[in-house]
């Protein structure tokens, strides 16, 4: 694609871990808009070598398979378009199909986002560290320097985020999430800053939802669901952003693993990472007393991903195989998560045991 600035700069990656990030809330100058116009841009366009191919040996599929980073943004950016409309914003997106037509000029998509009136220009990406070097955060981009945003409420909507971003337990983080301008982050001299942002009006931002030369994150990204997941936290963001109550709706996700290592290749792997995903299972959502309500399967890629969403407030249980059920609360426009670890049997004679671990 045209946008030429992906890598992720090693020399920024000591702040990571130095800085605790968190939203700040500020007075809002003017009331926010009835129907908040969002212009959603999934970033790059087709199946080309700057559409960041990432091909890989996944040991679920037991095969080599593609990925692209120009698929997901998509999924991701069609999931929160979705979203949106149905909380009752206007919506627009620069692209919704995935062919080399849809990868538009920088200035032409800032323009469209003019055109259409936006409130917030919203650009969606996952990122590389170009090296081989390997680290997961949720990190987000803004026009200006970071005490000094080019358009106000930019910066706001950053750090809001990046928070809830890095609330996602259904990932493994080695650190908190940055906000950053981006005349700041990148040495390329006043003004430069990134391309998509850089004829911007309107308070908005790029957000690199995770690292996907991160393998664990490559993977649990060739499942939509988990795309849908990251757009319904920048949902959340943008309820927050304008003071909006979101819907009386909720989710539930969570990975399922095994209790041993990784199989296949050595991989660098951050906390849960390195133990095992669970395959093509089975995972029931059901009432308090039993009744199953929904069922879903884990995919094949070697990710364990499971969700459940458009749930109503309230108290579930959610079962796997072989192990308890286990009592979730879902909450109104907000994610809960629960991440199950199944045990094995070490030896001869041993019973089965299963260690669950909820977040909410």
């Amino acid at each position: 694609m045209n946008f030429n600035s992906k890598i992720f700069l090693l020399a920024s990656l000591a702040l990571v871990c130095a800085v605790p990030l968190k939203a700040q809330s500020k007075v809002t100058a003017q009331p926010a808009p009835v129907r908040p116009r969002v212009f959603i841009n999934p970033g790059h366009g087709g199946h080309d070598s700057n559409d960041r191919p990432e091909p890989f040996f996944n040991e679920g599929m037991q095969q080599r398979v593609p990925y692209y980073e120009s698929d997901s943004n998509l999924a991701e950016g069609q999931a929160l378009y979705d979203i949106l409309r149905n909380k009752g914003y206007e919506v627009y997106m620069s692209r919704f199909n995935n062919t080399s037509q849809d990868d538009l000029y920088l200035f032409e998509i800032s323009q469209m986002a003019l055109a259409y009136g936006a409130d917030v220009f919203f650009a969606i990406h996952s990122n590389d560290t170009g090296t081989s070097r390997r680290t997961n955060i949720p990190l987000a981009l803004f026009r200006g320097y970071t005490d000094r945003e080019a358009a106000e409420g930019s910066k706001e909507l950053a750090l809001t985020v990046v928070k809830n971003l890095r609330n996602n337990q259904t990932s493994q983080w080695t650190g908190d999430g940055l906000a950053r301008g981006d005349w700041s982050f990148y040495s390329w001299g006043y003004g430069v800053g990134l391309g998509v942002l850089r004829w911007n009006k309107v308070p908005g931002m790029l957000v690199e939802s995770a690292f996907h030369d991160y393998l664990p994150e490559r993977e649990r990204f060739l499942n939509k669901d988990y795309s849908w997941n990251n757009a319904w936290l920048h949902s959340i963001s943008l309820d927050e952003f304008f003071h909006r109550q979101g819907i009386n709706q909720g989710v539930i996700s969570g990975v399922v693993r095994y209790d041993y290592q990784r199989k296949g290749a050595r991989v660098t792997t951050f906390g849960d990472d390195r133990y095992q995903p669970v395959n093509n299972i089975p995972v029931e959502l059901c009432t308090p007393d039993g009744s199953v309500i929904a069922s879903y399967q884990t995919d094949s890629y070697n990710n364990g991903f499971y969700s459940f969403t458009g749930l109503k407030p309230g108290n579930y249980t959610v079962e796997v195989d072989g192990a308890p059920s286990h009592p979730v609360t879902v909450k109104a426009n907000a994610a809960t998560y629960c991440n199950i670890t199944i045990a094995t049997i070490k030896q001869q004679g041993d019973t089965t045991s299963v260690n669950v671990d909820v977040a909410q």
